[in-house]
């Protein structure tokens, strides 16, 4: 290629796009990972339910039968994740809905990339419940004239608990599974009641009435949000080292997730036809997404710092996990100091000039930024082919 070739204007692009091909060709590129799919996975029996009605957590010192029972609700849902990503190939696999839990997205991820994560936590249920008071019955309302109720595909909400798969694996994929989601540094694992859903198959005539399906225990992963303290006096408080171990703190159910990461949970509901109520409520889910230039602009100088971070310690978690797909107690430590110094420079830096990088700006926040985005939009769109060319290093 000749120097004039790179001057400004077209020549310029078409050097660009020439460097890009060239390091691109020089990349190793790994060969996409082929998986079975959902259906092929059968359907767990009865008698290995059975066998776990009792509590399951002594199985890791005398595993009888040697396989473990996981509940997925997140990303593992999808068969791009869990089985073609992670590499598990579960034994077998069982529709379950969860009472005592819901779905939450509140785990701390990368600001601008990943804002959040799927986790559970326990549902609330009221402490003295108000009972009907028989010597005060309520007064009936008159019925008013009947209406026209909306389709069901208006359902955006959901409180009828975590709806979910159990996956059987072996022992040595559940600490692939362990090690793959931290090694223990952000979710723990607690063991809640499950019970069958029984799948989609078409209505007979006259349908045999079935027996109530068996709650059995099953194995999931669990972040806790340790709230702070709000004790002005609070000893802990004082300790230059506190907000260092016990964050991020984040606002609940404030963040919201990637694109991304939302298809990849409706597109395994959907896989494993989870009941259509609740995969309605997930699409309903809003998304977090880039509206201005600035939120573009601290995306990249985010991920060329902080990112790197984030991949250096999912390089080094994989070698001090042990068999179990655990970490030792020290690089948990290490892990967490790591992650509450890059949301405390976001909150400090990137947050104040940069804009928020865990929520969609609403209407008068892009008020304020649209012509400038616009601008910046004309301005650095890249050609069809730049943008082909750079979908490859995704």
């Amino acid at each position: 290629m000749s120097r004039q070739s790179c001057d400004n204007g077209a020549g310029g692009k078409s050097c660009s796009l020439a460097i890009l091909r060239k390091v691109n060709s020089l990349s190793p590129r790994p060969a996409p990972k082929t998986y079975p799919s959902i259906a092929s996975i059968p359907r767990t029996s009865n008698a290995r339910l059975a066998q776990a009605t009792e509590d399951p957590a002594q199985d890791r010192d005398h595993p009888t039968p040697n396989t473990y029972l996981y509940l997925a609700y997140g990303s593992n849902l999808a068969a791009e994740t869990f089985l073609g990503m992670r590499g598990i190939r579960p034994l077998s696999q069982t529709n379950v809905s969860v009472p005592t839990l819901e779905l939450k997205f509140n785990l701390p991820g990368i600001p601008y990339r990943e804002p959040c994560f799927a986790n559970v936590d326990f549902r609330k249920i009221p402490d003295h419940p108000k009972l009907p008071d028989p010597s005060n019955p309520p007064r009936i309302p008159p019925i008013d004239p009947p209406t026209i109720q909306p389709p069901p595909y208006t359902q955006t909400s959901w409180n009828e608990g975590l709806v979910g798969v159990v996956y059987e694996v072996t022992e040595e994929d559940y600490g692939i599974i362990i090690r793959t989601e931290g090694g223990g540094a952000g979710y723990k694992e607690i063991i809640v009641p499950c019970i069958p859903i029984p799948p989609k198959i078409s209505i007979p005539e006259k349908p045999p009435i079935p027996e109530l399906p068996k709650p059995f225990l099953a194995r999931t992963l669990f972040a806790p949000q340790i709230p702070e303290p709000d004790l002005p006096n609070d000893p802990r408080k004082k300790k230059w080292w506190y907000r260092f171990l016990v964050g991020p703190h984040r606002a609940p159910d404030y963040a919201q997730s990637s694109v991304r990461y939302l298809k990849l949970i409706t597109d395994g509901a959907e896989e494993h036809e989870l009941p259509d109520g609740y995969q309605r409520w997930l699409k309903s889910l809003q998304p977090y997404t880039i509206t201005t230039w600035k939120q573009q602009l601290g995306a990249w100088i985010f991920t060329l710092t902080s990112g790197l971070m984030f991949l250096l310690m999912i390089i080094i978690s994989k070698l001090f996990a042990d068999k179990d797909g655990k970490l030792p107690q020290w690089m948990i430590l290490v892990m967490t100091v790591m992650i509450n110094l890059t949301w405390m420079e976001y909150d400090a830096i990137f947050k104040p000039v940069f804009g928020d990088g865990e929520r969609t700006l609403d209407n008068e926040d892009n008020k304020r930024h649209g012509e400038w985005s616009r601008m910046f939009r004309n301005q650095c769109r890249p050609a069809d082919e730049e943008k082909s060319l750079l979908r490859e290093f995704e």
